[in-house]
């Protein structure tokens, strides 16, 4: 059994269910060119981890919940893939401008990566995470979901 699946075994111990992306081309192998962490302001206990991996927008929502060992959610949310802004980001990603462009790159970036997320965290939370529906510019996957199916515990000596 590989890493990969003890922790998933492990996770369902604890009463959680792993779930994994659809989409084949996803790999949570990817290094993030931007990654950026942040506090809701608007949901109490919520944190955002923000990225660019593999020159698109990803954003992380986890979120609190009173059940499981881990009581927390998190769920993977990605623009939609007829964004025209994620044509934008593997744009400004491959683009080798001069040094004073190169200087402001990241920057750049990340201002837009923020301005991005803001508009991904108004589509999550006018969607709904128990059934799963959300307006059709995001897509969200559920990376880590507490499920009330609970598996036997074994006792940890």
């Amino acid at each position: 059994m590989n890493i990969d699946e003890q922790f998933e075994s492990f996770l369902a111990e604890l009463g959680v269910e792993m779930e994994q992306p659809d989409d084949q081309r996803y790999s949570g192998d990817s290094i993030p060119e931007i990654s950026i962490f942040q506090a809701s302001r608007d949901h109490y206990g919520v944190f955002y981890r923000l990225d660019i991996i593999d020159q698109r927008p990803e954003m992380r929502v986890m979120v609190p919940v009173d059940k499981g060992d881990a009581k927390t959610d998190i769920y993977l949310v990605r623009l939609g893939q007829r964004s025209p802004l994620n044509s934008s980001f593997a744009s400004l990603s491959v683009y080798e401008g001069s040094g004073p462009y190169e200087q402001g790159r990241e920057a750049t970036l990340q201002h837009l990566l923020y301005a991005v997320a803001e508009m991904m965290k108004q589509l999550f939370w006018a969607g709904d995470v128990q059934t799963l529906s959300f307006p059709p510019e995001i897509e969200v996957y559920p990376v880590l979901v507490y499920s009330e199916k609970r598996p036997s515990r074994r006792k940890l000596r």
